[in-house]
């Protein structure tokens, strides 16, 4: 391929005739569209653009074959305004093709999102891009095989970077160093927006790799809502060591640890110091792992008191949790031992099982979506004495429910030392059931509710009746002075 600089293309890119430089009439068509920034948007995403070697029909596609010019793609890209993410799942094997298409792109400063899958990029031509864009938000690294020295440069162009915007950054599948990671993880130190962040896939980066990120996210000031560290061949040792980091995250919502079977229970048990601390986590992927009774066992120590997690995803058919793990699953949601045990029972977790997936958002994370067959009470594999106390963690009131479900004769005589002053609460605490229709409660209907109200409000007057008709009598007696009065005036 020539040599040629920007000059090149700028007195040629009205007058070249498209269909000499490109395969086929459609990537004729979609250069024009990007020389005219006139790219057309798509329902799936605004402003998406992507370059494959293989049948992908997905809104505005180059099918890139021998015929396309690389030099005048990377052009028009680097030109473009209305770009907003560029999928890049190929690139030629020629070196000067490849340059030729770098430099085009460099110059782009309206790409939010690149997510680049199977094709070995340079970072070093990349550097350009990474360092001057402004609105780079989101870099997703998929299958490309990031090497030592490769990592060094894409490091080298974070540290570089003037705007540190990246709110999401995967890495995923790469084939990962623990000393390549740790060279990335070190350029992170400032990107404060950074939300997301992937090494999911890398089974190179072991507990060596876990140190260093676990540094940085001591170090740096970022606010991490997701991490994904899942099929890193992740061992106990490994986990002990990320978790400890991150008690310190404050905004982490997502945490995902799938398919690391070198995990046991010891491991799980670690993670009762993430329940406990100012980590406000509300989802823990634990998908394809052998969990066993132990490590539920370990699950639900650590859930004790917790007041944020809300979905535990893990694959019941082969957790291997059988019926005495999900005893302590169900003692966990609602332990009928006492109305106290009840009362302070886990009236947060909403969802166990792996009816949740998560999927990304073309420029934030990734979110939750509940899959096709989710329907509101659809929980496979679950037992169903589980699953009646996660319908009731949806409720508002959960605890009152469970505790008038499990408890239909509550003891009021302990309260008998506040005497009349406790009276108001306890009716309060009943009212509402009268009314409010509890969508999971089909065994605790209203008038059964009225009467064990009016149950306990017996036993309570029952218990002190000589308090009641003083207080009775005292209120007739100044209902009369209250007349009296009236009349002598």
């Amino acid at each position: 391929m020539e040599s040629r600089d920007n000059n090149y293309y700028d007195l040629r890119a009205q007058n070249v005739k498209l269909e000499d430089i490109t395969s086929s009439a459609h990537n004729a068509k979609i250069l024009r569209m990007l020389r005219d920034d006139d790219l057309a948007s798509t329902e799936e995403e605004e402003g998406a653009l992507y370059i494959v070697d293989y049948t992908f029909d997905h809104g505005n596609t180059i099918f890139v074959k021998e015929g396309d010019d690389w030099g005048w793609l990377g052009y028009f890209v680097g030109r473009n305004k209305q770009i907003l993410g560029l999928h890049l799942y190929c690139l030629p094997e020629e070196e000067d093709e490849v340059d030729a298409f770098m430099q085009g792109l460099c110059r782009n400063q309206s790409i939010e999102r690149i997510d680049a899958r199977h094709c070995e990029i340079d970072f070093s031509s990349l550097s350009p891009f990474i360092i001057n864009s402004r609105n780079l938000r989101s870099l997703e690294l998929w299958n490309v095989d990031i090497s030592l020295e490769n990592a060094s440069n894409l490091a080298m162009a974070l540290s570089r970077r003037q705007h540190k915007s990246l709110t999401r950054f995967v890495l995923s599948r790469n084939n990962l160093s623990s000393e390549a990671l740790a060279e990335i993880t070190a350029a992170l130190t400032g990107y404060s927006s950074l939300e997301s962040f992937s090494v999911s896939g890398n089974v190179l980066i072991g507990r060596d790799g876990c140190v260093s990120l676990g540094a940085i996210i001591r170090v740096a000031a970022l606010h991490l809502e997701q991490v994904f560290h899942d099929d890193d061949d992740l061992d106990d040792e490994g986990l002990q060591t990320l978790v400890a980091a991150l008690t310190n995250a404050t905004t982490l919502q997502l945490l995902a640890l799938s398919s690391n079977r070198s995990i046991t229970a010891a491991g799980l048990r670690a993670l009762s110091h993430l329940f406990s601390s100012a980590c406000p986590l509300e989802t823990l992927f634990l998908e394809d792992m052998n969990i066993g009774d132990e490590g539920a066992e370990a699950l639900v120590d650590g859930l004790r008191g917790n007041t944020t997690l809300k979905h535990l995803v893990l694959t019941p058919d082969s957790a291997g949790i059988t019926s005495t793990g999900w005893a302590a699953f169900s003692r966990l949601l609602c332990d009928t031992s006492s109305i106290n045990n009840t009362y302070r029972s886990n009236h947060t977790l909403e969802h166990i099982g792996d009816d949740y997936h998560y999927v990304s958002d073309p420029f934030g994370g990734p979110k939750l979506f509940r899959s096709g067959n989710y329907s509101g009470g659809y929980f496979p594999g679950i037992p169903p004495a589980v699953v009646q106390y996660l319908k009731i963690n949806k409720e508002n009131y959960a605890a009152k429910i469970k505790i008038g479900r499990c408890h239909p004769d509550i003891p009021v005589e302990v309260f008998f030392g506040y005497k009349l002053k406790f009276l108001p609460f306890l009716v309060s605490w009943f009212v509402g059931f009268g009314t409010r229709k509890c969508s999971n409660c089909q065994n605790a209907t209203t008038r059964e509710f009225q009467r064990r109200e009016l149950s306990a409000v017996y036993k309570f007057i029952r218990g002190m009746p000589m308090l009641a008709v003083n207080g009775q009598i005292q209120m007739r007696l100044k209902s009369s002075c209250g007349r009296k009065r009236k009349f002598d005036e």
